[in-house]
C-alpha cells in the first residue's frame, strides 16, 4: 500500500510540474514592441488573436524551395490588437540581430502574415530564438522573409 502511495505521489507531483511548465509557456513572451501603445504581446495573447493558415511557396538564396502552411495573424490584426493601425511601416528586428524594414503594401499583401506554425509545428524550436516569422506574401521573394521576430519597431 505504502508503494502504491508513493507511487502515486510521484505521478501527480509529475502532471502538476508539467502543467506548471505548459501555463508557463502560454504565457511566455513572445514579442516586445517599441512605439506602438503596447510594449509586449505573450505567446497566449498572439494565439486569442484572429489567425489564419496560408500556403506560401518560396525560393531561397539557395535555390532551395519551400512549400508550407503558415499558421499566425495578419499584420492588421496585430497592430489593432498592439495600437499601431495608423502605422504606414514598421522595422522587425530578429534575435540574431538582423532587422528588415517593411511598407504597408507587403505588411498587407494576400498571404503575408506573422507566423508561429508551419505545417502545424512550431516554426521555430530552439528557445532561445524569436519564435515568430514574417512571411512575405508570394507576391515578394524570400528576401522578404525575416525568421526569428523578437521585436516590432513602429516609427
Amino acid at each position: 500500500m505504502k508503494k502504491f502511495a508513493c507511487c502515486l505521489i510521484l505521478l501527480l507531483t509529475f502532471v502538476l510540474a508539467y502543467q506548471v511548465s505548459d501555463a508557463k509557456a502560454h504565457d511566455q513572451l513572445l514579442l516586445t514592441f517599441e512605439g506602438a501603445a503596447v510594449e509586449t504581446i505573450t505567446r497566449e495573447e498572439f494565439l486569442a488573436l484572429e489567425q489564419i493558415e496560408v500556403t506560401l511557396t518560396r525560393t531561397n538564396s539557395r535555390g532551395k524551395t519551400t512549400v508550407g502552411i503558415y499558421g499566425g495573424v495578419r499584420w492588421n490584426v496585430l497592430a489593432e490588437a498592439i495600437g499601431a493601425q495608423d502605422a504606414q511601416s514598421i522595422r522587425v528586428v530578429a534575435s540574431d540581430g538582423f532587422e528588415q524594414a517593411y511598407s504597408l503594401d507587403v505588411l498587407e499583401a494576400p498571404g503575408s502574415l506573422f507566423a508561429l506554425f508551419k505545417d502545424g509545428e512550431p516554426i521555430t524550436e530552439e528557445e532561445t530564438n524569436g519564435q515568430v516569422w514574417f512571411c512575405a506574401s508570394e507576391d515578394y521573394t524570400a528576401n522578404y522573409w525575416t525568421k526569428f521576430v523578437a521585436k516590432i519597431v513602429v516609427p
